[in-house]
């Protein structure tokens, strides 16, 4: 060593400094670490409304902050397009999604784009998901890759058997990840208390009660409060709100605005009918069996409406009243699932579903609105004003209500 480079490596050392860069981590690494757990959220990762806030408390998609629990790539295309060749190397993705043929329509697009088989299984929500899933962990078998499903599903599901990995860094696709082109913005999507886990892709209005005006015009019901008339006990129906589903998050927005006696009168007075198959729900009110309904999913018009029956007359109970309205995703969020058969694929997909061609394929096919200010509005009927608040409790800080009001539902339903 030369009488500089020593005295060069002395002065290093004497500030702290090192004579050679250290290497940087691989994104193969960061993945590895985030693979086992659910890292604690920060400060900033935790906004969104409480569940005990008044209706208009939480943004319309429930988070404000860009914090996420890991650290993510910078977006880039080159990025992209060796994730495609890594993907279609695989061939496969396994993914999880609701019931109905729709969904497959939505998966076929992008098998038919990517040259990529798809592989379904078909879950109402965490009834029935996470004990399959979590059984064939538990036997040693990791047979899924991703989800798109409800956010409940997710961070109130697969993510308490430490079955999902952050969805964050695996998005780097550009264009999925434009800030502008998101309702509220991109970050404004995120459902976890993470902002890293679960992003919703969908946002619509929904209203609590649908009444088919064929059967009941508006000159016998027009108010929600109407809907407490024992009169109209034996024709209600309604999504089970004793499980997670549209019905329980009726029942929890009638809790948070109106109170828990009112909620009770309407479960012991009107005693509805309950059902766990979505597409029934549906069915009973396009049909007029039940003529007033809570808890039908838009999806299923969008199944109706592609058989060419009609669902005009389906219309949503004192649309403009907010104790009966809410902001949700529906089944629209993505999430990724840890020890995938299949990572690249995985998060190829997601990537697609986000992107304006994704969710342009998933919002026609569905009739879901999508957050994507650059998609067509599927079904104005439930379609948000972005400048505008909503209560929404598809969202893991205000999850709390939806648990209480499912208790009562058990209570009171017999």
């Amino acid at each position: 060593m030369s009488l500089l480079a020593g005295l060069c490596a002395l002065l290093l050392a004497a500030c702290g400094g090192s004579s050679s860069a250290p290497a940087p981590s691989s994104p193969a690494a960061s993945s590895a670490a985030n693979a086992s757990g659910r890292p604690a959220a920060s400060a900033s990762a935790t906004s969104g409304g409480s569940a005990s806030a008044a209706a208009g408390a939480s943004g319309a998609g429930g988070a404000s902050g860009t914090g996420s629990a890991a650290a993510a790539p910078v977006p880039n295309q080159a990025a992209f397009d060796q994730l495609v060749v890594a993907a279609k190397q695989e061939g496969k993705v396994n993914v999880i999604v609701p019931p109905g043929d729709i969904y497959r329509q939505v998966t076929d697009v992008f098998a038919k784009k990517y040259g990529i088989q798809v592989e379904l299984m078909v879950g109402n929500g965490n009834a029935d998901i996470v004990p399959k899933v979590d059984a064939e962990r538990k036997a040693g078998q990791y047979n899924w890759d991703v989800i798109a499903h409800s956010p409940g599903a997710q961070f109130q599901g697969l993510e308490t058997i430490g079955a999902m990995d952050p969805l964050r860094p695996a998005l780097v696709l550009p264009d999925a990840l434009d800030d502008s082109k998101w309702g509220k913005g991109f970050a404004d999507g995120w459902a976890d208390k993470n902002k890293s886990y679960v992003y919703s892709f969908v946002g619509f209005v929904d209203d609590t009660l649908k009444v088919n005006r064929n059967v009941i015009p508006e000159s016998q019901l027009s108010k929600l409060d109407q809907a407490w008339d024992p009169a109209f006990k034996g024709k209600i129906a309604m999504f089970d709100p004793r499980i997670p589903g549209a019905g329980l998050q009726a029942a929890a927005v009638w809790l948070l605005t109106m109170g828990e006696a009112t909620l009770r009168s309407f479960l012991a007075t009107q005693q509805p009918v309950t059902s766990t198959d979505r597409r029934q729900v549906g069915e009973w009110i396009v049909r007029g069996q039940y003529p007033i309904v809570s808890g039908v999913a838009p999806d299923s018009f969008g199944v109706f409406r592609q058989q060419g029956i009609d669902t005009s007359q389906v219309k949503p109970l004192d649309p403009t009243n907010p104790k009966g309205l809410i902001y949700t995703a529906g089944t629209g969020s993505l999430g990724l699932i840890n020890r995938a058969p299949h990572p690249n694929a995985a998060k190829l997909f997601a990537n697609w579903l986000l992107s304006q061609e994704g969710q342009a394929a998933y919002s026609k096919i569905t009739g879901y609105n999508s957050r994507r200010l650059d998609v067509p509005v599927a079904d104005p009927d439930y379609q948000v004003d972005w400048s505008q608040t909503y209560l929404n409790i598809d969202i893991e800080a205000n999850y709390d209500s939806r648990v209480k009001a499912a208790a009562i539902a058990k209570e009171v339903l017999k």
